[in-house]
């Protein structure tokens, strides 16, 4: 009878400890305030959305305060000052451009990750400490005896793996390779980079050039125009040829501002490619007086073997194909069992009484030294499965680097031969631009000597304009073309390409 009384007065404490921890709760939350305890996100999700599929979501100010610092402390600092030529932009674009920066800190994090399979080779040396006070009642008669104690126990702890049958191996070649796959992924990148400040600084020169035939136009109309005013007043033309030569000079005027835009379209192309902001001025250096490439220097088969060769992004589709490969031998490994050493030393310190009597303290040494034996005998099919799901993504994998082999063929057949057409492109724009020089000059001399039409000498002018536009275009083309089989190839240069 005492015995049961003893567990029910027990019971009561226990019952009146606790109630005592839910008021406290309770009244701590009543303390938060109960407005803001009921939007919290775990009681108030929804308010951490929009209020309805037609309200636009507004960030918290805190939150969006934080992400316009974030941006601001990434934007772009980089600044160019006077006339910039290709290769100093290039150099400011693999310094600045987010790309280049992106694939360098992924290549670095990669590197590291190689570095972390190498842990598994050596021991792992950890220590741990359990200390405190502990107070424990057991049943006796006739009342309840307690133990206090104070204790602790700092421990060393040693476990190496001796024997894993290959998974320290697989697990270092796959961060190998992948560490290799990132180092030619940056080296794509910057090949990247290069080409499209190439083709941006292509694309604005002939933008600015452009600009420069579109005023040559417009002054062009406007002297037919105060050609044909002449005439009108003479009596010799017709108010109709004049309203005509209105209509071209408008017409000029159109396309001159047409050209300043593509100017603008394409400064901010060119920006974002070297990494500098679009707000900030820059300039380029004229490429009119500069030598145009008219040799690769190889045959396309060349090329071709050159590309299959030296491509950064083949090799890195290469590398990843040899990480599968290592993770295909990674899963048979887990067929084996793994032996290892577990060992550990410590000491036990304690300090106890037993019902007020006297303290007592004490100690004495932990020690272990075990040999370790792990072997998965049944595993639910996991290691059957994980098995054929490596085998596929190796297939895979291959079949991805024969499908780059054949996207960097064609890429290279299509660059050659496009840049072929450009040099034909180029001289017959060339022979283009000086017929119809030498058309308009032969139109206007007999325009103003009454042998030929304001039709005629408008013609002329239209073809004059459009052949400049055309000079302008084959131009670029050409160039870009040149840049973009070296890109194709897979290099920065050709070493015997004439430009």
């Amino acid at each position: 009878m005492h015995h049961w009384s003893g567990l029910r007065q027990g019971g009561g404490r226990a019952v009146r400890i606790s109630l005592v921890f839910v008021a406290l709760a309770v009244g701590g939350f009543a303390g938060a305030g109960c407005g803001e305890f009921a939007d919290r996100p775990e009681i108030a999700p929804s308010r951490a959305a929009a209020a309805g599929p037609d309200r636009y979501w507004e960030a918290p100010s805190p939150e969006a305060a934080r992400d316009a610092a974030l941006v601001a402390d990434y934007r772009s600092t980089a600044t160019v000052s006077g006339r910039t030529s290709l290769a100093e932009l290039i150099d400011i674009a693999l310094r600045n451009n987010p790309d280049t920066r992106r694939s360098w800190e992924a290549a670095r994090a990669a590197a590291a990750a190689y570095g972390q399979a190498q842990a598994a080779y050596y021991p792992k040396v950890a220590f741990a400490n359990t200390a405190g006070y502990t107070r424990f009642p057991f049943q006796t008669d006739p009342g309840p005896s307690i133990v206090r104690q104070w204790q602790t126990l700092p421990t060393f702890e040693a476990t190496y793996t001796l024997i894993d049958f290959g998974r320290r191996a697989a697990d270092s070649t796959i961060a190998e390779e992948e560490s290799a796959a990132a180092n030619f992924a940056m080296n794509r990148t910057i090949q990247t980079v290069v080409f499209a400040v190439q083709r941006g600084y292509y694309g604005l020169a002939a933008a600015e050039a452009a600009v420069a035939a579109a005023q040559q136009n417009v002054a062009l109309a406007a002297s037919d125009l105060e050609s044909v005013d002449k005439r009108v007043n003479l009596g010799l033309a017709t108010r109709p040829a004049l309203l005509l030569a209105r209509e071209r000079r408008a017409q000029a005027e159109y396309e001159l501002e047409n050209a300043r835009t593509m100017v603008n379209d394409a400064r901010a192309a060119l920006a974002t490619a070297a990494g500098i902001a679009a707000d900030r001025p820059f300039e380029i250096a004229d490429l009119s007086h500069e030598a145009l490439p008219t040799t690769l220097g190889a045959e396309v088969d060349d090329l071709i073997r050159q590309a299959l060769g030296q491509r950064p992004d083949l090799a890195a589709a290469a590398a990843r194909l040899h990480e599968a490969e290592a993770a295909e031998q990674r899963s048979h490994a887990e067929w084996y069992p793994t032996v290892g050493i577990d060992s550990r030393w410590g000491e036990d310190y304690w300090q106890y009484n037993f019902n007020g009597s006297p303290t007592i303290t004490s100690g004495a040494p932990d020690a272990a030294a075990l040999v370790t034996l792990r072997w998965d005998i049944f595993t639910g099919f996991y290691r059957l499965n994980d098995d054929r799901r490596a085998a596929a993504e190796r297939a895979a994998q291959g079949e991805a680097v024969r499908a780059l082999e054949l996207a960097t063929i064609a890429q290279v057949w299509s660059s050659y031969y496009d840049f072929q057409d450009g040099l034909k492109r180029n001289g017959y724009a060339q022979a283009l631009l000086a017929a119809a020089r030498a058309s308009y000059a032969d139109n206007a001399l007999t325009y103003r000597r009454g042998l030929s039409t304001i039709v005629e000498l408008l013609t002329a002018q239209r073809d004059l304009a459009d052949a400049r536009y055309t000079v302008i275009q084959a131009r670029a083309e050409l160039l870009s073309e040149a840049a973009a089989v070296v890109y194709a190839v897979g290099g920065l240069r050709l070493p015997g390409a004439s430009h």
